[in-house]
């Protein structure tokens, strides 16, 4: 409360006018022809760093997994059935809080199909690498995810594109048109400059219809080591198919001179299916015996969100309020045998898995922003309520049927305020605090226990300009994040196919306590021109009850399952740039944007004292050079190269384990025609990068062994034609 009363008192000091023949001192050097992602990463309360619309354009990017891969600090990691995998500085991948539009996606699997929804419906990707009061949760990061906002700029999109993938095409198509609805886009009348009054100014839209169609899979060879005699092996191959398909509108209207109204929505359906199969041998007692696996899955998600946007501009502050809505469904079904067979017979097993699950969301949000000076100050609150239903029911040939039917409420409550001081040598001060309540009821306390958490999150953040172009921050905060829901349900998902330490069965852990840290962020930032930007970071976590998954073994069967693993520190420094490249002698549009992090991190307590965090890449780096797409003609291409660095999995005592260094290129060339279109051709994943993991372990009778395996991807080849239309359909 007395956060909030000295910001209300900033605001009134603010608003007062300087004395007769004073000027008023900026705090800042503001240079106002440069690009406002860059403003924006200056101005922050907090380190941020912004990929925009252009920037996307000139990256190449087809989906927003290819863009999350040029952020820095952002490790994405395929995974067999075509997802991602999305982890910032290392950290354990809910360490990471994933924002759309500013609001937190499913605490299952995403709301929205964040690896295959195509970048012509990003705005732009912000990375809020320092906790603040305003974002929270997020030991590792927050990446929020802006969709395209209505335009009164007249635009239509159509592009047509095929993936050639292991002999097979998936087609995909992308709509999307922008302009004005009613009234005038003058904007202002360039003979006398006044305003197009408020009656005659438009309402504006934006819609964007897709259908991404997607061959993915993996070929993964496997093999296991009994004191250095090969005991077993096997090859799996896995093929499925995705289909994507979205519908996204927008809509803003000024209401009056102080308000504004945008109403926004969004329909997403996946269908997903496919079959993996394995055929290899393994030994046991001294026998061998043949093994083959099969199975048949099929994945349905249908997501429908509404939501509404109001903002009111007072004479010295703005109130912004949002209201949305949405409902997620999913369905699993998979249906799969393990074979065994040796000389005196056969042994089947038949298993099947089917996961209804249903996931409604409301949300109310409002903030209030000083506007009156340079200094800023903002408060705000939050409710937000989750209704959580999940219907699963199992079968095993040698286990007893499972079934599971829960509904569950979370229930979460935030308010919060920061405020801006002037400090001396035009230096500025920003505290804030966050206080948040959570409430769990569940239907079934053996599946989910009741619970209520708390919690205060304080921060301090400081910047110091070092010149017109350079500045100096240090952020210092305390952040909790709280388990996910799903972690938290006591139930067993059985693994797909052979059950193994490399494909475990996954089971929740309802004791799972919140990891604590203190966070600390500091480093530079440089602008380079108008259009570039450089920045070098320093991070350091103090981490307490860190979570994350220990695999082991229960019985005959391998588990994986989230728990508390003890303290942890993790830190690293990262190095970001954004530039032109006509200093190289390259031509003016030429584009340079690199990133590389190194990242360390070591187990203080628990399990795995001394290691470090399971699956932390020693480094993550990317480059990409581009000559972008330009309306008036010609040709355009680029490439991107991604790197990723070794990384433990050592999950528990007695089991260690090592993930290999690799790396993917990416490759695009395309041309324009003017007044026709455009056509771009490119691979990606050149070379079939590998992911080769090992696990080492000892068996019951203290034989050591080594499992390993090898996953390749195959490179991806498409072709794609568009076109763009503006004012009356003409070509731009």
């Amino acid at each position: 409360m007395a956060l909030l009363a000295a910001s209300l008192a900033a605001q009134a000091q603010t608003g007062a006018e300087p004395h007769e023949g004073q000027e008023p001192a900026p705090l800042r050097e503001v240079l106002v022809s440069a690009r406002r992602s860059i403003e924006d990463r200056f101005m922050a309360a907090g380190s941020l760093v912004m990929i925009d619309r252009k920037d996307i354009e000139a990256l190449g990017a087809f989906s927003v997994a290819d863009v999350l891969r040029q952020l820095p600090g952002v490790q994405v990691t395929p995974t067999a059935d075509g997802g991602v995998v999305i982890r910032m500085r290392g950290m354990d991948a809910n360490a990471t809080e994933l924002l759309v539009d500013g609001q937190r996606v499913s605490s299952g699997k995403s709301q929205l199909p964040l690896d295959q929804l195509p970048s012509e419906m990003i705005e732009r990707v912000e990375v809020v690498r320092a906790p603040s009061a305003e974002f929270s949760g997020a030991t590792g990061g927050t990446l929020n995810i802006v969709l395209r906002q209505a335009t009164v700029k007249q635009e239509t999109n159509v592009r047509l594109t095929d993936n050639h993938v292991w002999g097979h095409n998936a087609p995909q198509t992308f709509f999307s048109q922008s302009g004005p609805l009613g009234g005038s886009a003058r904007g202002r009348d360039p003979a006398n400059k006044t305003p197009v009054p408020i009656s005659e100014q438009p309402w504006a839209y934006f819609v964007a219809v897709s259908g991404t169609g997607y061959m993915l899979g993996s070929d993964t060879a496997r093999q296991t080591l009994n004191n250095g005699n090969l005991s077993a092996q096997s090859e799996t191959t896995g093929r499925y198919r995705r289909m994507e398909y979205s519908i996204v509108p927008r809509l803003n209207a000024r209401l009056g001179v102080a308000d504004q109204l945008a109403l926004r929505a969004t329909w997403s359906r996946s269908n997903f299916g496919g079959a993996a199969q394995s055929q290899g041998s393994n030994t046991l007692g001294n026998q061998l015996y043949n093994l083959r696996t099969q199975e048949d899955s099929g994945y349905r998600r249908q997501y429908l969100q509404g939501a509404a946007d109001w903002t009111h501009r007072f004479a010295s502050s703005k109130l912004e309020s949002t209201a949305s809505g949405s409902q997620a469904r999913e369905s699993v079904n998979r249906a799969g045998s393990v074979m065994d067979s040796n000389g005196s017979g056969q042994i089947a097993d038949l298993y099947t898995f089917n996961d209804q699950r249903q996931e409604d969301l409301w949300t109310l949000k409002t903030k209030l922003t000083g506007t009156a000076s340079e200094l800023l100050w903002s408060m705000g609150a939050e409710l937000e309520s989750r209704t959580l239903r999940v219907a699963s029911a199992s079968t095993d040939s040698f286990n007893p049927a499972a079934n599971l039917d829960l509904t569950a409420s979370v229930v979460r409550q935030i308010v919060w305020g920061q405020n801006e001081w002037e400090l001396p040598g035009r230096s500025t001060l920003t505290a804030g605090l966050r206080a948040e309540m959570l409430d769990i009821a569940s239907g079934d306390s053996t599946s989910l226990a009741n619970q209520r958490l708390g919690f205060l999150q304080p921060s301090l953040h400081t910047r110091a300009p070092l010149g017109g172009d350079t500045q100096w921050r240090l952020n210092f905060a305390r952040v909790t994040r709280n388990p996910s829901i799903w972690d938290l349900v006591n139930r067993t998902t059985p693994a797909s196919g052979s059950n193994g330490i490399t494909n475990p069965d996954s089971v929740g852990n309802p004791n799972l306590r919140p990891e604590r840290a203190w966070a600390l962020d500091t480093g530079l930032e440089h602008r380079l021109g108008k259009e570039g930007s450089a920045g070098l970071n320093l991070f350091v976590r103090q981490q307490q009850d860190t979570l994350a998954t220990l695999t082991t073994q229960m019985g005959s069967r391998w588990i994986a399952q989230r728990a508390n693993v003890g303290d942890s520190v993790v830190w690293g420094l990262e190095l970001d740039a954004k530039t032109g490249l006509a200093w190289m002698g390259m031509g003016s549009d030429w584009t340079l944007s690199s990133n590389g992090s190194l990242l360390q991190s070591r187990m203080s307590s628990g399990p795995n004292v001394g290691n470090r965090i399971p699956g932390q890449a020693g480094y993550v780096a990317s480059i990409n050079v581009a000559k972008p797409l330009r309306r008036s003609g010609g040709v355009f291409g680029g490439f991107t190269l991604s790197l990723t660095g070794p990384a433990q999995l050592n999950t528990s005592p007695g089991i260690t384990g090592s993930e290999a260094a690799r790396g993917m290129l990416d490759v695009y060339v395309g041309s324009v025609l003017p007044s026709v279109g455009y056509w771009r051709s490119g691979v990606y994943n050149i070379g079939n990068a590998s992911f080769l993991r090992q696990r080492n372990y000892a068996d019951s009778a203290g034989n050591a062994l080594l499992d390993s395996s090898n996953m390749r991807l195959t490179p991806r080849v498409f072709f794609s034609i568009g076109t763009q239309f503006c004012q009356n359909f003409k070509p731009c």
